[in-house]
């Protein structure tokens, strides 16, 4: 076999699989509104007695796609483990992603196919769910998006 042909196919194999994998997406253009949301007490009810506190945001997402245009795989959102207190996240879209629930520590799939496009751009309303032990007054959820290509 031709050597420099050998070490052009090692070479492909390389970068091919340099790309594959988990990449993290730009969501930086993504916010809430509100900005900020307060978390309220849920009522207790007698299947619940501890039970916890619950907030409501809408999210206008925009996801920078543009370096996987062509490319298929799978967008996960995730919800890094949270020390203070395990924290679920339920919601609903009305675009392109999937609607879903997560609970802090996991990710969820909310998109797979084809990238077809520089951004993916959707709605999602949260319902943010804690148990009665958050006890911050101010805490910032560090959700962002995961592509793991085919």
């Amino acid at each position: 076999m031709n050597t420099s042909l050998l070490t052009g196919l090692v070479l492909a194999l390389a970068c091919a699989s340099a790309s594959a994998g988990t990449h993290r997406l730009d969501d930086s253009l993504s916010h809430t509104t509100p900005p900020t949301a307060q978390m309220e007490w849920l009522p207790q009810t007698p299947g619940d007695r501890d039970g916890g506190m619950e907030t409501w945001v809408r999210v206008h997402l925009h996801i920078d796609t543009r370096d996987w245009v062509g490319r298929s795989g799978r967008i996960y959102m995730v919800l890094p483990l949270d020390q203070a207190s395990s924290i679920e996240a339920v919601w609903t879209t009305n675009g392109p992603l999937r609607s879903g629930r997560l609970v802090s520590g996991e990710r969820a799939l909310v998109w797979a196919g084809t990238i077809g496009a520089d951004s993916l751009r959707d709605q999602m309303q949260v319902r943010l769910r804690s148990g009665p032990d958050w006890q911050s007054a101010s805490r910032r959820l560090n959700f962002h998006f995961e592509f793991d290509t085919d």
